[in-house]
C-alpha cells in the first residue's frame, strides 16, 4: 500500500514537472568532482562515531531538521539548534526564508529558499495535516524554484512526528495550485519526492521512485548528503533496485559525487523485518590500504536503503561475510542504524 501511494503521488508530480519543464533540477552542463576536504573543515571526517554523537547531540539540544537550498541548486536537510517551544513548526519555517532567521548562521553555500520578506502567519496541525499560512510575499518566487520550494516546506514540516501531509494557504485562503507552474499546493507529502529526476529511457507510466543519497560540497569544502528522487523502471525488489541506482551514481551535470565506485558489485539485498540485508563484492572494502569501507559509502547505503524500504537498519556483508570494517575502525559485524540526523550542524 505504501509503495502504491508513493507511485501515484510521483506520477501526478511528474506530469506537473513535465508540463512546467522543471524535471531535472539544477540546470548545469558541467559536472564537478568533489575535492577531498581539509580535515579541519569536514565535520564528518572524524568518523561515523562522532557523526552519530553529533546527531544525538542535535536531538538533545532541540535540533530541528530544515530543508534548505544549496548553491548547487538542491534542497538538502540541515539540522539547527532551535529552542523547542510552542510554535516550533512555525519557527522552523522562518529559517527557510531568504535572509530570514537563518541569516549568518547557515553554512556557506546554504540559504533559505522562500522569497525574501515572506512571513509565516501561522501553522495549524490537526489529524496529521499541517496547514501553513504564508504572507503574499510567498507568491513572488522564481518559477524555476516552484518544486524546490514545495519540497523544502513539505519535508521540513513532515520531519515532525505529528505531520504527515501539508496544505499551503496564503493570507488566510487555501492555495489550490502554485500560480506559476500550477503544481498542486494541497495534500503535499514526501511521496512527491525531492530533487526529482528521471532515469534515462524510463516510461513515466511504468516507473517507480527511489530516493538516493549522494554527496555535495560547500565552497568551504564541507561535504554533505543530498537526497535525490530518481524515477526508474518498476521493480519488485526495491532494495536491490535502490542499490543498483546508487552504484550508477549521480547523473551527468548534477555537480554531485558518489561515495561508491561504479565497479561496486551488489550480490543481494532483501528486507527482513526492520533490517535490510545487503551483500556486496570486495570492491566495497577498497577505500584504503587497510581494506576498509568509506564511511560516506556506508552512510549513503544506509540512508538510501532505509529511505526506500522503511527499515531502520542495514546489515552489510561482503561476499557473505560480516568481517569488514569502516575507515574509522568500526566493525560491520552489527547492523548499521539509520542516523537520526542526516546533516548535523555545529552544536
Amino acid at each position: 500500500m505504501r509503495r502504491s501511494t508513493v507511485y501515484v503521488g510521483m506520477v501526478l508530480l511528474l506530469i506537473s514537472l513535465l508540463l512546467s519543464g522543471c524535471l531535472y533540477g539544477p540546470n548545469e552542463k558541467t559536472s564537478r568532482v568533489i575535492d577531498p576536504p581539509p580535515a579541519d573543515l569536514q565535520p564528518k571526517d572524524q568518523g561515523m562515531a562522532e557523526g552519530t554523537a553529533k546527531a544525538v547531540s542535535a536531538k538533545k539540544q532541540g535540533g530541528v531538521e530544515l530543508y534548505l537550498l544549496t548553491d548547487l541548486g538542491y534542497v538538502v536537510p540541515y539540522t539547527l539548534s532551535i529552542p523547542k517551544e510552542k510554535g516550533i513548526a512555525k519557527e522552523a519555517l522562518s529559517y527557510l526564508v531568504k535572509d530570514g532567521a537563518g541569516k549568518g548562521i547557515l553554512p556557506k553555500g546554504f540559504s533559505g529558499i522562500l522569497p525574501k520578506g515572506t512571513q509565516v502567519k501561522g501553522v495549524n496541525i490537526q489529524d496529521g495535516t499541517a496547514t501553513v499560512d504564508f504572507s503574499k510575499e510567498f507568491l513572488s518566487y522564481d518559477p524555476k524554484m516552484e518544486n524546490q520550494i514545495l519540497s523544502a516546506v513539505t519535508w521540513t514540516l513532515t520531519g515532525f512526528d505529528s505531520v504527515k501531509q501539508v496544505n499551503i494557504w496564503v493570507n488566510g485562503h487555501p492555495l489550490e495550485t502554485m500560480p506559476k507552474g500550477k503544481t498542486p499546493a494541497q495534500g503535499l507529502t514526501r511521496a512527491q519526492g525531492i530533487n526529482v529526476e528521471m532515469a534515462e529511457g524510463v516510461d513515466v507510466s511504468q516507473s517507480m521512485p527511489v530516493t538516493l543519497y549522494f554527496l555535495g560540497q560547500t565552497p568551504d569544502n564541507m561535504v554533505y548528503y543530498v537526497p535525490v528522487t530518481r524515477m526508474i523502471n518498476r521493480a519488485d525488489n526495491v532494495a536491490q533496485a535502490t542499490l543498483a541506482e546508487l552504484v550508477k551514481g549521480p547523473q551527468n551535470g548534477s555537480r554531485l559525487s558518489s561515495a561508491l565506485t561504479e565497479t561496486t558489485q551488489v550480490h543481494a539485498a532483501t528486507v527482513k523485518g526492520d533490517t535490510v540485508m545487503a551483500d556486496f563484492g570486495k570492491e566495497l572494502l577498497q577505500y584504503s590500504d587497510q581494506k576498509s569501507a568509506s564511511k560516506d559509502a556506508i552512510q549513503t547505503i544506509v540512508l538510501s536503503l532505509t529511505e526506500n524500504t522503511g527499515a531502520k537498519k542495514v546489515k552489510i556483508t561482503v561476499d557473505g561475510k560480516a568481517s569488514g570494517t569502516i575507515e574509522t575502525g568500526q566493525s560491520l559485524e552489527k547492523p548499521v542504524m539509520r542516523p537520526e540526523v542526516v546533516n548535523p550542524g555545529k552544536f
